[in-house]
């Protein structure tokens, strides 16, 4: 019997709390609009006792930045300028996106809240997506022995990428960004030996930690904001192999190929581990709530050579060589990113160290006003 009444208890418990949160919703937007109505009378002093229990519990987030910016209005009607900044502070806590309008707002509240920003100094984010990579030849080597007759075609493939980083926001359309990721980085190059009639086709895997570090700038409001970055990046090659297949067009079966694939091939010891490139990019931010997804295409390019021999991989002739009569060629590497992230601003409302007045706030006046 006890099983059951305790069970009875805690199922009403359930049921009438979402009833309750909605009672209290109700009863504060009265509350709210009974405060706007003496505000509106000219009845300043009662508002902070009449707004007290809901602003401590009950309001919603919308409810509360009105009462706030009442309260707010109220304040610099009393001449009391330390409230009016508390309270106008806590508007900014209850949604830190506000931006206060001089053709919404009174002026007064306008030229106050330039005293204030919301901007996160810190904005973490996270990103994943794909890549394809193109190598730029600076100088081809080969071991034919006609190098007219030799061909070479790059073919893109896909990789992929996962990483996070953080911003540091200058203002509200500046930042510095650093960033950290692991690439999957891959190509595709086929080389045609016509005097030979040899071919050999050979796929490049490399393994990279990319450390971006760039200027970006984004549009500051709207759901949808596009934003621009620009920087440089350290690339650092953690393991790099060719898979090879050749096939051999002067088979001993008449009329036939004979193609021969092996096991891949080292070539970590012969390329420059530390690295270093350029990069643009841009993209798009969607407001879900406080947070953002983010959509960004990204093309690093590269800067420097990656191959450090040609020949030998520690020290000795490169298997490469003897077996597949593969020499590396002097290249470097760029690589186009599209990837999808997240983004969380660390809000932090606070008084402005500075107080940007008189031109500036008529500057954004007339810019509103546009």
């Amino acid at each position: 019997m006890k099983q059951v009444l305790c069970f009875l208890f805690l199922s009403s418990i359930l049921f009438c709390h979402p009833l309750l949160g909605q009672e209290r919703e109700k009863d504060c937007e009265q509350t709210l609009n009974y405060a706007t109505a003496e505000f509106e009378a000219g009845r300043f002093y009662g508002l902070p006792e009449i707004l007290k229990q809901c602003l401590e519990r009950g309001f919603t987030s919308e409810q509360r930045v009105r009462a706030n910016l009442l309260l707010t209005q109220a304040y610099l009607i009393l001449d009391d300028h330390a409230s009016a900044e508390k309270s106008y502070l806590s508007l900014l806590k209850a949604d830190p996106e506000y931006v206060a309008n001089p053709y919404r707002d009174p002026v007064d509240v306008y030229y106050l809240s330039k005293k204030f920003t919301s901007t996160p100094v810190f904005t973490p984010y996270v990103r994943m997506g794909l890549n394809t990579s193109f190598p730029r030849y600076i100088y081809e080597v080969n071991t034919t022995s006609n190098p007219a007759a030799l061909s070479t075609n790059k073919i893109l493939r896909v990789g992929f990428l996962f990483g996070g980083g953080v911003d540091w926001n200058f203002n509200e359309r500046w930042s510095l960004s650093m960033g950290l990721a692991y690439s999957k980085k891959n190509f595709k190059s086929v080389w045609h030996d016509g005097y030979a009639q040899q071919q050999l086709t050979g796929i490049e895997k490399q393994d990279w930690i990319d450390v971006p570090v760039y200027l970006k700038y984004s549009y500051d409001s709207g759901t949808i904001r596009p934003f621009f970055l620009a920087g440089v990046a350290a690339n650092l090659l953690l393991g790099a192999r060719l898979s090879p297949d050749q096939v051999d067009y002067n088979s001993p079966l008449v009329g036939s190929q004979k193609a021969s694939q092996g096991a891949d091939l080292i070539l970590t010891s012969m390329r420059n581990q530390i690295n270093r490139s350029l990069i643009l990019g841009g993209g798009v931010k969607y407001k879900v709530g406080k947070n953002f997804i983010v959509g960004e295409i990204r093309y690093m390019a590269g800067l420097s050579n990656l191959t450090k021999s040609i020949y030998t991989a520690n020290g000795q002739l490169s298997p490469g060589v003897i077996q597949y009569q593969y020499a590396s060629p002097l290249f470097r590497l760029d690589n186009l990113s599209i990837s999808i992230g997240y983004v969380q601003p660390l809000y932090n409302p606070r008084k402005k160290k500075r107080v940007v007045a008189g031109l500036l706030q008529k500057w954004h006046i007339k810019k509103n006003t546009r």
